[in-house]
């Protein structure tokens, strides 16, 4: 209706103008988003590494730190057990991790390649498994582990953390599978290779991009999660990260400093695993297509 108006031949705006304004309202929106994104990372980095001391001196927040102090870092390391729980949420995670892909490759390609009836039907089941809120799991969960003895191990948060990340891990795996052609191993097969050492040499180089991206998703999962873990684990001596902040937070000398100290250590993995395997993640959640 305004197109002959204000834009197109004739128009009163012209159309660089146009294409102008759009770039420039595509900045500002991008510039307002990122000070949304960066301004509470801002706040928890300059909160963290400054002293209690000048952390609110004069009455006010100080936002441009004086000086660089790490003396909230000790506090934490020293006098409470977020070391013990940082190594818990590596174990966690790092198993968690390694199940989850294992089960997403192995799924996938048996899904893919193999004539299993009603595939395409079990693997919009297993995705539909995702949406359901692990809460809904925790219960079920914490009843087959307490029976068979498996409450308060590692082992327990480990296969529930897994029961989270693994159906869309699978399904995203298989959907990956389905964009490497099998003209691949028939290759390999025709030069006398085993189906084994066809997916070892053949397909799980050309499936990287895809079981890295599962990697990324299930370690965001399993570092992240709280409420599977808090369900079956009884043991401090066994919490990690997210569910031992919990505790530290309550301690009567914890400050602000601690605290956002607490959340950084807390982001930095998962911020050093996007940042360095970002073209991965972003490959494999194209599933192929490039």
């Amino acid at each position: 209706m305004f197109e002959g108006v204000f834009g197109g031949p004739g128009g009163l705006v012209p159309n660089t103008v146009q294409k102008r304004l759009s770039t420039v309202g595509l900045y500002l929106i991008a510039i307002l988003v990122t000070i949304f994104v960066l301004t509470p990372l801002y706040l928890m980095v300059v909160v963290a590494i400054q002293s209690p001391q000048t952390l609110f001196s004069g009455g006010d927040l100080t936002l441009i730190p004086p000086t660089v102090s790490l003396e909230n870092f000790r506090t934490l390391i020293n006098g409470t057990p977020t070391v013990t729980y940082f190594v818990n949420s590596i174990i966690i995670t790092g198993a968690s991790v390694l199940l989850s892909t294992v089960l997403a490759v192995v799924s996938g390609y048996s899904l893919t390649r193999y004539d299993i009836s009603g595939k395409s039907l079990i693997a919009r089941i297993v995705l539909f498994s995702y949406m359901v809120s692990p809460i809904v799991l925790a219960v079920p969960l914490y009843v087959i582990f307490f029976k068979i003895g498996l409450l308060n191990q590692y082992i327990s948060a480990i296969l529930a953390v897994t029961a989270i990340s693994a159906p869309f891990s699978i399904w995203l795996m298989w959907q990956y599978f389905q964009n490497i052609p099998i003209a691949y191993e028939e290759s390999a097969w025709t030069r006398g290779a085993s189906r084994w050492r066809a997916v070892r040499d053949v397909i799980l180089p050309l499936a990287r991009p895809g079981y890295i991206s599962v990697a990324i998703f299930s370690f965001a999962v399993a570092w992240n999660d709280y409420a599977m873990v808090r369900v079956v684990l009884n043991d401090q001596a066994l919490y990690p990260l997210t569910v031992g902040s919990e505790l530290i937070f309550q301690e009567v000398f914890v400050g602000w400093g601690e605290q956002m100290s607490m959340m950084l250590i807390m982001s930095l993995p998962p911020f050093l695993v996007a940042a360095f395997l970002q073209n991965y993640l972003l490959q494999g959640f194209n599933l192929g297509h490039g």
